[in-house]
Formats: C-alpha cells, sequence, structure tokens
C-alpha cells in the first residue's frame, strides 16, 4: 500500500483494489486542471483502485477547463463517487456531478449560476456565455432529470442576485443529491459550529471569529483568548469538523492546520478590504473616464457626420467639375472636325487624348493646318445654282402672265 505525500490532490494511502481518494480543493483553472487530470490518470492507469472518491471544495472557475474534468470522471471504467465536502459552486458544481454517485456533507452549499466573462471586474455576457450557458443546462437537465424551466430558474436566481446557493436539505428538494446521500455531521457538533459563526455576515465580525483561534495576535481580547483556549483544547472529532470545513481530511485535519488555515482567511480578509478599498478608487476612475469616453464619442460622432457632409458636397462640385471637362473636350474636338482638321473616324482616339491631357490635345490641333470642306463648298454651290433656276422659271412665267395681261392687271368688280 503506498502512500500520497507527492501528490497535490490524491490523498491518504492507496492501492489496487481499494477505494483512492482525490481532492479538488482549489479554483478551475489550467494548472490546477492539468496537475488534477495526472493525478487522476495515475489512479486509473497505474493503480486501478475500487473506486475513486473525489472530495470537491471549490468556487469553480473556467468552463473549458472544467469540462476537460468532468468528461474525465463522466467517462472513467472506474466506479466514482463525487462528495461535496463544503462548496460546488459554478464550475465545482459541474465537476461535483459527473460522479456515478454523488454526496454532499450537510453542512455543504451547492451554488449553482450562468456562466460570464470577466472584464475589468465587470461581468459580461456575448455569444460565448449563451453556448456556455446551453452546455452547463444541458448536463443539469440530463443529470438530474430537471425541466429546462427548472434549470434556468436555478441559474438565473432571484432578481439581483448571481444563480442560487443551496444547502443540503435544498439540494435534496430540488433533486440534485438524494436524502440518504448527505453525510451527516453530528448534532452536538453542528450546534458549536453554528453558534460560533451566528451573526457573522459582517466583514469585520468574520475577521474578528477568524482571529480568535491565533493565540499569538496581539490585537485579541480577552473573550477572544477565551475562545482561542476552546478551540485548542476542542477533541479531535470536533477538530475533524472544522477542518472539513477548510477542505482538511486525513492526516491534515489537525488543530495546528486548521489555526494556518483561518490565518490564511485572515490574511486574505485584511487583503479583501485594501482590495476593495482599491477597487473603489479605481471604480471612481473608470466612472470619470467613461464620462471622457462617451464625450469623446459625441466628438467623433458630430466630426465623422461633417466628414460626410463634406465628401457630399465635394462630390457634387466633382461631378459638376468633370461635366465641364467633358464639355470642353467634347466642344475641342468638334471644332476640330468641323475646321477639317481631322476626320469624324478619328474623334474617338482625339476624345481619348484629351480626356487624358487636355493641353497636349489642344497643342496638336492647334498644330494642324484648317482645310477647306469641299463638301460644304460644293453643297452650296448647287443650293445656289438651283435657286438660280427657280428664280428663271419664275421670270419665265411672269413674262407670260404680263403678255396676256400686262403690268398693271387688276380684278374689275361689276356695277
Amino acid at each position: 500500500m503506498a502512500k500520497s505525500k507527492d501528490f497535490k490532490f490524491i490523498k491518504g494511502a492507496y492501492c489496487a483494489g481499494s477505494p483512492a481518494d482525490i481532492c479538488y480543493y482549489t479554483d478551475v483553472d489550467y494548472w490546477s486542471v492539468q496537475d488534477f487530470l495526472w493525478e487522476f490518470d495515475y489512479l486509473v492507469n497505474y493503480i486501478n483502485p475500487s473506486k475513486i472518491r473525489i472530495h470537491i471544495n471549490s468556487v469553480g472557475g473556467s468552463v473549458i477547463e472544467g469540462m476537460s474534468v468532468f468528461a474525465k470522471i463522466m467517462d472513467c471504467k472506474i466506479p466514482t463517487e463525487c462528495i461535496n465536502d463544503a462548496l460546488a459552486a459554478s464550475m465545482g458544481s459541474i465537476i461535483w456531478a459527473a460522479g456515478d454517485e454523488l454526496y454532499m456533507k450537510d453542512y455543504a452549499l451547492l451554488m449553482i449560476h450562468n456562466p460570464f466573462c470577466d472584464a475589468d471586474g465587470e461581468k459580461q455576457y456575448n455569444q460565448a456565455t449563451e453556448a456556455f450557458t446551453q452546455q452547463l443546462k444541458t448536463i443539469y437537465v440530463k443529470r438530474f432529470g430537471l425541466s429546462e424551466e427548472e434549470v434556468e430558474n436555478i441559474m438565473n436566481g432571484k432578481e439581483g442576485d448571481d444563480g442560487t446557493f443551496l444547502t443540503a436539505a435544498q439540494a435534496v428538494e430540488k433533486g440534485f443529491v438524494q436524502a440518504d446521500h448527505v453525510i451527516e455531521t453530528p448534532k452536538a457538533i453542528k450546534d458549536q459550529i453554528q453558534a460560533a459563526l451566528k451573526d457573522t455576515k459582517d466583514v469585520s465580525q468574520i475577521k474578528a471569529i477568524y482571529g480568535l483561534v491565533s493565540p499569538t495576535l496581539p490585537s485579541t481580547t480577552i473573550n477572544e483568548q477565551k475562545t482561542i483556549l476552546k478551540i485548542n483544547t476542542m477533541d479531535e472529532s470536533k477538530i475533524t469538523v472544522f477542518a472539513a470545513l477548510f477542505g482538511l481530511t486525513g492526516d491534515k485535519a489537525t488543530a495546528d492546520n486548521v489555526t494556518a488555515k483561518i490565518n490564511e482567511l485572515k490574511a486574505k480578509a485584511d487583503k479583501a478590504e485594501t482590495t476593495q478599498k482599491a477597487l473603489d478608487e479605481t471604480k471612481a476612475e473608470l466612472t470619470k473616464a467613461n464620462a471622457e469616453l462617451t464625450g469623446a464619442k459625441t466628438s467623433i460622432k458630430n466630426l465623422t457626420e461633417d466628414l460626410t457632409k463634406t465628401k457630399e458636397a465635394l462630390k457634387v462640385y466633382q461631378d459638376a467639375e468633370a461635366k465641364a471637362q467633358e464639355k470642353k473636350v467634347n466642344d475641342l474636338i468638334d471644332k476640330a472636325i468641323a475646321e477639317c482638321k481631322i476626320n469624324k473616324d478619328e474623334r474617338e482616339d482625339y476624345l481619348k487624348m484629351a480626356r487624358n491631357d487636355f493641353e497636349m490635345a489642344e497643342r496638336v490641333l492647334a498644330k494642324i493646318p484648317a482645310r477647306d470642306n469641299l463638301g460644304g463648298i460644293i453643297s452650296h454651290a448647287n443650293q445656289q445654282e438651283a435657286i438660280k433656276g427657280t428664280k428663271t422659271e419664275e421670270q419665265k412665267i411672269q413674262a407670260k402672265v404680263e403678255e396676256v395681261v400686262g403690268q398693271s392687271f387688276k380684278f374689275r368688280t361689276l356695277d
């Protein structure tokens, strides 16, 4: 039988043919998933235990990375049990849902919500998050036999909330876990835990309770020191329960480790206050930047509209200029044809030349001497002769009339 001293996730002793325990007590990200999958494969491929118990205490994280863990557990040929030791939230709830058998500590919480993208501390929803939402919804519906409407209501949560937190009892009621799969904590110990955590929703109060277990803190009060003494003299069963709340199991469930974990949480709480203050300042700066950005967008919009109008006016001018230029080109070529400098069948070539370089075409045509329009001259001569011939005939008729009636002929009226 081997003992897992060099692993991050495998806990306790393990051997072929016996159950093995592996704990996912961290956020769901690339690095934790890679390490977990490697150790999970090690159990499956090299140890071959009778079953694998996956203990979960996670706030969730990446959907893409979490789906790798979900698929790995779902496809495992060795029987699996997923146990919610304290919190299975977001993608942690999906990983928990992958087991053949699902268990939940009676003090544990299950949290389900819609996925989102975190952009500079702001939640954003887009096409990708919509696809992930449908993916997770399908898992909850298929895995627990719930209707899509039920799952949507749980994922959406009440107005103003991010999803839904479920206690073990509520998880049983909703159908996420069987009642006989809720792991009970002895009532006496549960009462002590609930009493210790009563009315501690305020961050400063939580910090104070976290500080109770550290006798080295100079700021502890007399009452706090009494509570410290109680915790340090707590029996092993009680220490085990407190350790489980912090994800400490097996040989890690010691008073020293619980104290270290609480000190760690207190440090995180202190850091959270500093971070919150910095966040508030950043939000104020962001609000100012957004206002400036809005003004800049308006300026850009106005400039864009002005540019559009200018382009439209310029096009009108360009069209008129092009039309005038085309007329100028046609007039130049028509004049050259009228002066018999070029023939009509050369018109297109000279039009092309004038359009490409008007001044050059003008110079070329100016150097070509004008010729007499013989066709015009002949046509004019023929017209004159025809007129002359017409007059001669008219004159002959007039002479005949005069011979008959005289030059001063007038109509006479009867008296």
